[in-house]
């Protein structure tokens, strides 16, 4: 239940447990690519999960989230093989 003593939608429930997953990735990450790389994985789990749950709008914005970060994911990735192969 929330503050006005409603039940919370599983949108709500799927928005509380992205926003706590960005909070402690960046809380307890070393890197800012290991913070990314927790972003899209928790992005990823919301979507996965709330499939069905949310509606369109909220779907698509979730989707162009996760497009963004597999860009900056891919990034990271060639990023870190050019440093191996530098050395």
């Amino acid at each position: 239940m929330n503050i006005c003593g409603e039940m919370m939608r599983v949108e709500d429930y799927i928005i509380s447990f992205l926003s706590i997953w960005a909070i402690l990735s960046a809380l307890l990450s070393p890197s800012v690519d290991i913070f990314l790389t927790l972003l899209l994985i928790g992005s990823l789990i919301c979507l996965e999960v709330g499939d069905f749950f949310i509606n369109k709008k909220s779907k698509e914005i979730l989707k162009s989230i996760v497009y963004i970060l597999i860009i900056i994911f891919a990034f990271i990735v060639v990023k870190k093989v050019y440093e191996i192969l530098v050395k």
